[in-house]
C-alpha cells in the first residue's frame, strides 16, 4: 500500500526509491527492488533515515572473501563501514553477496593502489554491488546508474549512535538496506546550489523529508528528467525537479513522474501555468520546516 502524509490537509504522495533505503513515515514505509519493482512494507526500524545510522562494529576482520548478510550496523559483521577496521592495506565496503547491484553486506578488500580522492571522479571494478573500487579507503564510488563511472563520497565517521560527517556543511545520510551511511553537501532545492552533473535531492524519499543533499543525477534511459518525464528514484530527475506518484503529476503515463519544486511566496502559481489542476503544495507541515526551506513547495494535483 502506497504511504502518504498530510501537509496542511493536503495529501501529496511520496516516490519510493528504487535504489536507495527509503525514510519512514508513522511506523511503516515500502522499499522497492531496483531490479524486480516489487514492494515490500518494512517497520521504521528497518529503513534508512537521513540521519544516518552507521555501521559500527567490535569484530575484527577476517578475510575479503568472507561477507555478511547481517545488518551492517549490528555487531557481528565482518567489518565497520564507519570504522574501517580491517587489516592494514584493506578497506572495508560495501558489496552485494549474489553478484547483484545494490550493496546486502559488508567485507574487506584490498585497497586500490592509486586511489581516488572523495568527491573525485572514481570507477568500480565489477559492477556496482562489488563493492571493489578505485576510491580511497572509508569512501565507495557511488554509481547508481551501474555504468562503471561515479564519484567518490566519503562514509560517515563518529559511532552508529552518533554518525557524523567531517563537514558542518554536510549531512550523513544512509542508503540501502542494510545501511551504507555516507556523507552528502546539503543544498537548497529551490536554489540548486550544487556542483555540475549533481541535484538538490531529498535527503528520504518521503514528503516533508527534513533536508536536501547534492546528489549526482541517474536519469532513466531515453529521459531528461524533466516535468513528466519517467523517474526511478529521488535523484532519478533533472535539478529543480522532483520525483513523485503519477496520480499527484497530470497526463503521467508512467509509476512515478518528475514534477518541479515551486517558491509559496515568490511564484506560487507557476504550477497552474503548467497545468491548472496542480498547486504549489507546501513540503512542510506547519511549523516543521526546516530553517530557510519555509518556502517550499512541490508542483502537484492536491489529492
Amino acid at each position: 500500500m502506497r504511504t502518504r502524509l498530510s501537509i496542511h490537509r493536503v495529501l501529496l504522495a511520496a516516490a519510493v526509491v528504487a535504489t536507495v533505503g527509503c525514510r519512514p513515515s508513522e511506523g511503516e514505509t515500502e522499499s522497492s527492488s531496483a531490479t524486480t519493482g516489487e514492494s515490500t512494507t518494512s517497520t521504521s526500524s528497518d529503513s534508512a533515515t537521513s540521519t544516518g545510522t552507521g555501521a559500527e562494529t567490535e569484530s575484527s576482520a577476517a578475510t575479503s572473501e568472507t561477507g555478511t548478510n547481517k545488518d551492517m550496523a549490528d555487531e557481528g559483521s565482518l567489518c565497520s563501514l564507519i570504522l574501517q577496521d580491517c587489516p592494514a592495506g584493506q578497506k572495508c565496503v560495501a558489496y552485494n553477496m549474489d553478484g547483484g547491484i545494490l550493496p546486502d553486506g559488508v567485507k574487506c578488500v584490498d585497497e586500490y593502489p592509486t586511489p581516488d580522492g572523495v568527491g573525485e571522479p572514481c570507477m568500480t571494478l565489477g559492477n556496482f554491488g562489488s563493492g571493489e573500487d578505485t576510491c580511497v579507503k572509508g569512501s565507495m564510488c557511488f554509481d547508481l546508474d551501474n555504468d562503471g563511472e561515479g564519484s567518490c563520497v566519503a562514509h560517515c565517521s563518529g559511532t552508529s549512535e552518533n554518525p557524523m560527517c567531517p563537514k558542518p556543511e554536510e549531512t550523513c545520510v544512509t542508503f540501502f538496506d542494510p545501511p551504507v551511511p555516507l556523507c552528502f553537501a546539503s543544498c537548497d532545492p529551490l536554489l540548486q546550489d550544487c556542483p555540475e552533473g549533481e541535484g538538490c535531492y531529498m535527503d528520504a524519499p518521503n514528503i516533508g523529508s527534513e533536508g536536501f543533499v547534492c546528489m549526482p543525477t541517474v536519469l532513466a534511459p531515453n529521459e531528461n528528467g524533466d516535468y513528466g518525464d519517467l523517474c526511478y528514484n529521488q535523484a532519478g530527475c533533472a535539478p529543480g525537479f522532483s520525483c513523485i506518484w503519477p496520480e499527484n503529476v497530470p497526463n503521467c503515463k508512467y509509476e512515478y513522474c518528475c514534477s518541479p519544486w515551486c517558491d509559496l511566496e515568490v511564484d506560487p502559481e507557476v504550477c497552474a501555468k503548467l497545468d491548472p489542476t496542480m498547486e504549489c503544495v507546501p513540503w512542510y507541515a506547519e511549523g516543521e520546516a526546516q530553517p530557510g526551506l519555509e518556502n517550499l513547495g512541490i508542483c502537484g494535483i492536491p489529492l
